[in-house]
This record gives C-alpha cells, sequence and structure tokens, in this order.
C-alpha cells in the first residue's frame, strides 16, 4: 500500500508541474507562467551540459519556456560533410565571413570516425580557428582516428573546448601552435604515433583526461607554452613507446606544466617505458601548483 501512496504522491506532484498548455478557440496559446518561472529557478540550480540543455529543451514546451535558446550550434556527421576536416573547413569559411552564423557547439555522435589520406603523418588535419566546443558522446562513445586536432586561429581569440571523446593518430593528437587556448575535458589520447598534446607558443589545459600509448610524449609543452592539469581522473602512462620522449616533457626554459593541487608528476605520470615519466630538453618546469593564474 505504501508503494501505491507513493506513487500517487508522485503522480499528484508531476501533474502540478508539468500542465498542458491551454490554447484558445481563436489559436492562442496562454503560457502557465508560473511554472515557465518555477523551472526556470530549478535550472538556474541545475546547470546542464550542452548535450542534456539541448535535450532537455525538445523534451517539452515547458522547459524549452523555461531554458534560454542555445548558441548556434551543429552536428556531425554531416549529410553535406562525410570528413571531419571538410566539415571544419566550411565551419571556418562561415565564421571568416560572419563569425554570427558560424555555429558555437559541434556534437560529435556517437560511433567510430577515420580520416584517411592526409599530409603528416598520414593523418588529417581538422583545423580549429575560432572559438569553438566541441562535444563527444563519451570518452567510449565517440571515436576520431587518423584525425590531428589542430589549433590555430588568433592568440588572443578565445578559447576551443573538446570533450567527451578518444583520439588516436599517426602523429601528434591534439597540435596547437601559436594561437586560440584549448581545454580538453574527459578525452582520452591514445595510441598517438608522436605526441598525445602537444603546444608551442599556446596555452592549454586537460580536466580528466587519460594520455596512454603513445609513441613520443604523453604531454609535449614546447616554447613558452604552459599547459595546465586537474582532475583526479588525470592519468598520462605508458608513453614513449619509440623511446623519443618522456610521459610528461617541457622544451626550453620558457615553457612549462602546471598540476593543480593535490596532482603532482609523480602521482599523474606513471609507467612509461624506460622510467621516462617526466623530463625537459634544455629547460622547462614541471610543477604542482595552489591555483592557476
Amino acid at each position: 500500500m505504501a508503494t501505491v501512496v507513493g506513487e500517487s504522491k508522485t503522480t499528484a506532484l508531476s501533474e502540478k508541474l508539468f500542465v498542458p498548455y491551454f490554447i484558445s478557440t481563436n489559436g492562442e496559446i496562454k503560457r502557465p507562467e508560473h511554472l515557465i518561472a518555477y523551472w526556470a529557478r530549478i535550472f538556474s540550480f541545475y546547470v546542464p551540459d550542452e548535450k542534456d540543455y539541448v535535450e532537455l529543451r525538445f523534451h517539452c514546451r515547458l522547459f524549452r519556456d523555461a531554458l534560454k535558446p542555445p548558441p548556434v550550434y551543429t552536428t556531425f556527421p554531416h549529410p553535406n560533410y562525410p570528413t571531419l576536416n571538410g566539415f571544419m573547413d566550411k565551419l571556418n569559411r562561415v565564421n571568416y565571413v560572419d563569425p554570427t552564423k558560424a555555429p558555437k557547439i559541434v556534437f560529435v555522435k556517437e560511433g567510430a570516425f577515420h580520416g584517411t589520406h592526409g599530409t603528416h603523418c598520414n593523418d588529417v588535419d581538422v583545423q580549429i580557428r575560432f572559438p569553438l566546443k566541441m562535444i563527444g558522446a563519451g570518452q567510449n562513445k565517440t571515436f576520431l582516428t587518423g584525425y590531428r586536432l589542430y589549433i590555430g586561429g588568433k592568440k588572443e581569440g578565445g578559447e576551443v573546448v573538446v570533450q567527451d571523446m578518444t583520439l588516436s593518430a599517426a602523429g601528434n593528437g591534439m597540435h596547437a601552435f601559436n594561437g586560440l587556448s584549448f581545454l580538453c575535458k574527459r578525452i582520452t589520447f591514445t595510441k598517438c604515433g608522436q605526441d598525445g598534446v602537444y603546444a608551442w607558443i599556446s596555452k592549454g589545459r586537460l580536466i580528466n583526461c587519460v594520455v596512454t600509448q603513445c609513441g613520443w610524449s604523453g604531454i609535449f609543452s614546447g616554447h613558452t607554452a604552459l599547459i595546465e592539469l586537474e582532475g583526479s581522473q588525470t592519468k598520462v602512462d605508458g608513453n614513449n613507446t619509440s623511446g623519443r620522449g618522456y610521459g610528461l616533457k617541457t622544451f626550453k626554459t620558457e615553457s612549462k606544466i602546471h598540476l593543480l593541487f593535490p596532482l603532482t608528476k609523480e602521482s599523474v605520470s606513471t609507467n612509461n617505458h624506460n622510467g621516462q615519466n617526466y623530463g625537459n630538453d634544455s629547460g622547462g618546469t614541471i610543477s604542482t601548483v595552489d591555483s592557476f593564474d
């Protein structure tokens, strides 16, 4: 009986929180403004990620009205652009002509997507030259292979966010060169022929990312670059399979890798080949910090 009472209470509550919109005989829609305000208040405490945000707005008219419209977004694969590099080339052109019309979010669907016939170590460059979020379905759901994510654009122009996917490449997995800053969240870089993450005159941050089984270094911070690491799931292991790098590597005195406390280079970078878990060429620093500037 308790279960029945509980279910009836839940049903009664749902009937108060979810109501159909009233449509008059002349087609005028009367919105339940009090419920719209109520749900807007709820969503102010629970901030969904981008995928949840879009799905919630499609769930019902009430949620659509309670949540503000999202930024312009698109999805890949796209019927007119079967390759990710071709798709991003199109988006870069749109942004160049009119930034207001360029999507700010690209949702990459669940599946495995392969780049072929590239020019750099047989990878295809996916060039991202304006601030953008590229969001996969999850580390174990979205897989990009044979694509090198190349972060370019204007250095002070903003940030590129890549999250929720697994990347592997013949060369570098992510290659940031003197352009936009980048943020990686819940990314697995695996079996890259060269470096998992490479930065040169760039700044980037990795949150709860895994870099494993790459041929050279797991993470390479080059000339005047800064790479920041945080999150309890962050791990760099099994890299340097070719004997040409480290788990964490800096290059030149101006390059830095910062780990947010309580992370340390010893706890994050482990089991890299030949015991080369961290090191440098010609200087650089790898250190734990209390906060990021």
